[in-house]
């Protein structure tokens, strides 16, 4: 009891019960002059800190030397694995995910002429929304794969440059990554099921 006791008094500024990810801890954490590192390059910054390395070589864990070293490699492997998954990213949006949109833009607009031709009286008003809607979305699919495409490019800038790449990376591939998928998220929920090149959530929750 006393150790918990004790343990509660020295940490309590740190436990929080409350939800890490809602505004309010934030708020939270700055009241009580907490760091909220956000990402992995933020965090991976402060390894080399003055306070880890002291600990680090006092405990003759890591050198000074090789805690750098670590954080350069550390730094690096996060660009890498960005990289990979935005260029996957890339041939899934081109690939699949855009033909699969207009795939679906040219069936209901077929539909929609079938009808007027076999009833001119006919509006077809949920068609053409549904393809209005579709070409919109494929449009701004269309921008956000350009721009992501620039935003990997533009990453090789920083070669050579561990922590300002990493930090590219977050900031602006790993962000326009973030706009595509959110546009690809609306088109899956408006394409027909059998046009959608990927297994739904419906069927990752439930048909395996």
């Amino acid at each position: 009891n006393h150790l918990i006791r004790k343990t509660i008094r020295e940490h309590k500024r740190i436990i929080f019960n409350g939800n890490g990810y809602d505004e309010a801890w934030l708020r939270e954490a700055q009241e009580r002059g907490l760091s909220n590192l956000t990402c992995t390059p933020e965090a991976m910054v402060h390894f080399s800190d003055e306070k880890n390395i002291k600990l680090f070589t006092k405990h003759r864990i890591f050198t000074e030397v090789e805690i750098r070293s670590r954080q350069d490699i550390m730094m690096e492997n996060y660009s890498k694995t960005i990289n990979i998954e935005a260029l996957t990213m890339l041939e899934m949006l081109r690939k699949e995910i855009m033909p699969a949109a207009y795939s679906y833009i040219r069936e209901v607009s077929e539909t929609a002429n079938a009808a007027k031709t076999l009833c001119p009286d006919i509006t077809c008003e949920s068609e053409l929304k549904m393809v209005s809607r579709l070409s919109s979305l494929a449009s701004a699919l269309y921008t956000k794969t350009d721009l992501l495409e620039k935003a990997v490019h533009d990453a090789h800038e920083y070669e050579g440059q561990v922590t300002k790449q990493a930090q590219y990376y977050h900031d602006y591939v790993f962000a326009a990554m973030q706009e595509a998928r959110a546009v690809a998220d609306e088109i899956e929920m408006i394409a027909g099921e059998k046009y959608w090149p990927y297994p739904t959530y419906g069927d990752l929750l439930f048909g395996v």
